[in-house]
C-alpha cells in the first residue's frame, strides 16, 4: 500500500510538471504568437522561454528571475500570472536554486585560504622591489642635481628681459578705441510722413531703401558719414529733421524731388 501511494504521488507530480510547461506552449500557439515575438516583447531570451516550456528550470538564472520570467510569459499568452508562479513553486522551482548559493560560497572560501600564503609572499616581494628602485632613483637624483645649479645662475638674465615688454604694451590699447565713434554722428536724417508718398534712400552711395510707398504717420531714420540722397514722389508730404534740426519745406504736394544732403551743404536745408 505504501509503495502504491508513493508511486501515485510520483505519477501525479510528473503529470503536473508535464502540464505546466505544455500549458505555456499551448496558450502561445493558440494565440498564434512565436517564441521570438514573446522574447522581443518581454526582453527575455528565447533560451529561457524554451526552458520554461520544457520545464528545464535548471537552465534559468534562478531566484526572483525565474518567477519574473514565468509571470511575464504568462501575461503575454493570457495565463493567470499568479497561478503560474504558484504552480512553479509547488513543483519545487523556488527551492532549486537554494543549494547553489551555498555551493558557490563554499568554493571561494577554500580557494581564499590557499591564496593567503601566495598573496603574502607576493606583497613582500613587491615591497623589496619598491625599496630597491626608490634607493636607486634617489641616488641618480643626487648625481643629477649639481648641473642644475647653472640654469639658476642665468635666471636673473631672463627676468631682466621681461620688464621692457611690459612697458611697451599699455600705449597700444587706448589709441584704437576712440577711432570708430565719430563717423556715426556726421549726418542723421529723420523723416516723418504727412501724406502718402513714394520714397527711395541711399546712404554713402549704397541703397538703404530701394523704394517704397510710405503712409501718413510713418517715420524713417537714416545715418551716413558723407551723403544721403532722398528721392521723393510727393515732396510736400514729407517733413525732415537733419541732425535734430528742422529742415525747410522740401517742395509742393505731388512734386517729385531728389535731394543730396552732405555735411557740407546741410545748412542749406535747415531753417
Amino acid at each position: 500500500m505504501i509503495f502504491r501511494s508513493l508511486k501515485e504521488d510520483v505519477a501525479c507530480l510528473h503529470s503536473e510538471m508535464t502540464n505546466f510547461g505544455s500549458s505555456f506552449k499551448r496558450a502561445r500557439e493558440t494565440k498564434g504568437i512565436s517564441i521570438d515575438q514573446i522574447a522581443s516583447e518581454t526582453r527575455i531570451s528565447t533560451r529561457f522561454l524554451l526552458a520554461i516550456e520544457n520545464e528545464q528550470f535548471h537552465l534559468l538564472p534562478g531566484g526572483i528571475f525565474n518567477r519574473g520570467f514565468i509571470r511575464a510569459y504568462a501575461e503575454k499568452v493570457g495565463l493567470d500570472p499568479n497561478q503560474a508562479v504558484a504552480d512553479y513553486e509547488r513543483l519545487g522551482g523556488s527551492g532549486e536554486t537554494s543549494e547553489d548559493p551555498g555551493m558557490a560560497t563554499a568554493g571561494p572560501a577554500k580557494r581564499d585560504r590557499r591564496l593567503y600564503p601566495a598573496a603574502i609572499a607576493g606583497l613582500l616581494l613587491l615591497i623589496i622591489i619598491l625599496y630597491v628602485t626608490t634607493r636607486e632613483s634617489s641616488n641618480t637624483a643626487q648625481l643629477a642635481s649639481p648641473p642644475r645649479a647653472s640654469p639658476s645662475a642665468t635666471a636673473p638674465v631672463g627676468t631682466s628681459s621681461t620688464p621692457p615688454s611690459a612697458v611697451e604694451a599699455p600705449p597700444v590699447v587706448p589709441e584704437l578705441q576712440p577711432a570708430p565713434s565719430p563717423p556715426a554722428e556726421a549726418l542723421r536724417i529723420d523723416i516723418e510722413v504727412k501724406e502718402t508718398s513714394w520714397l527711395k534712400v541711399s546712404a554713402d552711395g549704397k541703397p538703404v531703401d530701394a523704394g517704397e510707398v510710405v503712409q501718413p504717420g510713418m517715420t524713417r531714420h537714416y545715418a551716413a558719414q558723407n551723403s544721403i540722397v532722398l528721392s521723393m514722389g510727393n515732396a510736400g508730404g514729407i517733413v525732415l529733421k537733419i541732425n535734430d534740426m528742422p529742415a525747410k519745406d522740401l517742395g509742393n504736394r505731388g512734386q517729385v524731388r531728389e535731394l543730396k544732403i552732405t555735411p557740407e551743404n546741410l545748412r542749406d536745408f535747415i531753417r
